[in-house]
């Protein structure tokens, strides 16, 4: 039981660290797009999040849930669903608290935060062996 517990905790770690690094192309291009290629807030954040997501996907998959308990193609219409409903969540939270005057960036921190969570336990759910 408590080995359960432990490896919960490593593959958390792990997965914030590869999130990181998805996070930082997701917020770099975020600004990037909204900052000095003038494009919409909502438009910027979901294409930054699709190219997070991407980066995710891939460093994910090589560190943090080899194993899945289902076959690749299976794996990727799963990943790619829970991925979606990380968007909408995504981009409904930035819509959310932009409309409540909160700056694009900090209500895409409090999004991060909240997505994070969401996006890991899924994925744990049905990958990890």
């Amino acid at each position: 039981m408590f080995n359960k517990y432990i490896n919960l905790f490593k593959d958390i770690f792990k997965y914030g660290l590869v999130s990181t690094v998805a996070l930082a192309v997701d917020v770099g291009l975020l600004y990037f797009l909204v900052e000095y290629v003038h494009m919409h807030y909502l438009i910027a954040a979901t294409v930054a999040f699709c190219c997070g997501l991407a980066v995710n996907y891939v460093l994910g998959k090589k560190y943090v849930f080899k194993n899945s308990k289902m076959p690749p193609l299976q794996e990727f219409i799963w990943y790619a669903s829970i991925g979606v409903i990380g968007l909408i969540l995504n981009d409904l939270i930035i819509y959310i608290l932009v409309w409540l005057q909160l700056w694009y960036m900090y209500a895409k921190a409090i999004s991060v935060a909240i997505v994070f969570f969401f996006n890991f336990f899924g994925r744990r759910r049905l990958f990890a062996d």
